[in-house]
């Protein structure tokens, strides 16, 4: 899966997305229920000023996805800053019985607590720096997980977001506009 542009940004939003079904009762009390168990990040951009090689680039990239239909990875940008955000319940992966290597949907990770299916095995794994997908970082099992055994990660560094662009029709004369008016907006994805 491809890699998003790492270009100098002016500011980046990063917005979780929780898809909470709300059923509100006559006496006023509510039910709440999750609809999907790990949140989407919808992800906004915005460039002061751009290089026209950026440019070039960017909307290279956004042709070569075909608009809103091939998926691809983001990260969350702070690694233009020096600060790390924590990490919690991060989607790895689902055991096959065989595998023992895991991305962690992260770069420049620390700070890992690693669960299957929900207990604690950390002390039973190893990190590994780079090398996964779109150069995140890897957990290895010391050995493979049960097949079915849901992956989990905690940790702190740069998260690895899987998105596609919002918009699907852009000439390329709107799509630079819109970089230095709007932005370009994503929509995040489920992981996967």
């Amino acid at each position: 899966m491809a890699t998003f542009p790492e270009i100098d940004t002016q500011s980046l939003t990063v917005e979780p997305e929780f898809n909470t079904l709300i059923s509100p009762f006559d006496g006023g009390g509510e039910q709440r229920r999750s609809k999907q168990l790990y949140p989407k990040y919808n992800v906004a951009l915005a460039y002061d000023t751009l290089e026209v090689a950026d440019v070039r680039t960017l909307w290279e990239f956004y042709m070569a996805r075909n608009g809103a239909q091939e998926a691809f990875y983001i990260y969350d940008f702070t690694l233009f800053l020096e600060h790390k955000f924590n990490h919690k319940v991060q989607y790895c992966g689902t055991a096959d019985g065989s595998t023992v290597v895991f991305d962690i949907p992260g770069r420049t990770t620390t700070s890992h607590t690693i669960y299957s299916d929900g207990v604690d095995v950390t002390a039973d794994t190893t990190i590994l720096v780079g090398g996964g997908t779109s150069s995140s970082d890897r957990v290895e099992y010391d050995t493979a997980p049960t097949e079915g055994t849901i992956i989990i990660a905690d940790f702190t560094g740069y998260l690895r977001i899987r998105a596609r662009f919002a918009e699907d029709k852009l000439p390329r004369e709107t799509f630079i506009e819109q970089i230095y008016s709007y932005g370009i907006k994503l929509k995040g994805l489920a992981p996967a």
